[in-house]
């Protein structure tokens, strides 16, 4: 079958950037939530990219990119889940391109004594994933999420250092990826809880990037908790040249 240039050339803008602003299929930080023992859930990750970086050309594919993921997890403990990541991306030629499945496990040994109560939080997430060309440049990747926080009276605080690692086609090394992700919320209230979340993609732990190099976002948020309407909502803006400048995010809770 012949393939049309145009088509070909497409591909390989999309390819170079994703690779060169890092592919979000999930813009979220952990904190103590926790499947059940025994039950199961679903969530959808949306990520639009509304206008890139301001040192790169106006144009590219990545500019009003919209990035899917289906998220399925299940409890084993009331400290243990399990969960699988199906990432997808759908360009702005209306390509949709799998990005390809990811699973995880996630440990939550210190927990706040009850589900409103205050307490801190304690735990980590290990991810495992199979990627597809055009957004990453190994085949098989590996990530550690350290989650920790604290849930006040008024007020929960969140922090996930994350380190991510690829693991073929050379691609190995010593060092891991750096990024962090912060997040502080306003819980008084009963059914919305209003925040702000901060990303930071740092670079190799042991040679971080210059800052102005950095991809850094500070999203803006809305925690709803009314059943069934459960979500996250939050709009991003870039703090360096080499960040997007404005991302639209959503997470949903799918009853099931």
């Amino acid at each position: 079958m012949k393939v049309a240039p145009t088509r070909v050339l497409a591909f390989l803008l999309l390819a170079s950037a994703l690779r060169a602003q890092g592919y979000s299929d999930e813009i979220q930080v952990y904190t103590q939530d926790i499947q059940k023992p025994g039950k199961w859930g679903l969530e959808l990750h949306i990520n639009r990219i509304l206008q890139g970086p301001r040192d790169v050309p106006e144009g590219l594919l990545f500019n009003g990119s919209t990035n899917l993921t289906p998220e399925l997890s299940y409890g084993l403990t009331p400290s243990f889940e399990l969960g699988l990541y199906l990432p997808s991306a759908l360009d702005t030629d209306h390509h949709y391109r799998f990005a390809g499945p990811k699973v995880r496990a996630k440990w939550m040994p210190i927990q706040p004594p009850g589900e409103d109560s205050p307490g801190a939080f304690l735990g980590l997430n290990l991810e495992l994933a199979r990627m597809n060309r055009g957004f990453s440049e190994a085949r098989w990747e590996s990530e550690l999420r350290l989650i920790a926080g604290h849930q006040g009276k008024d007020w929960q605080f969140a922090v996930n250092p994350i380190f991510g690692w690829p693991l073929s086609d050379g691609q190995g090394r010593g060092a891991p990826d750096f990024t962090t992700a912060w997040k502080a919320t306003y819980t008084h209230w009963k059914h919305a809880a209003p925040g702000v979340e901060l990303y930071m993609d740092h670079g190799l732990l042991n040679h971080p990037d210059p800052l102005k190099e950095q991809n850094q976002r500070l999203f803006l948020t809305l925690d709803v908790d009314h059943a069934p309407f459960v979500f996250n909502v939050g709009i991003g803006h870039g703090l360096t040249s080499a960040s997007e400048r404005w991302t639209l995010k959503f997470i949903f809770e799918i009853p099931i």
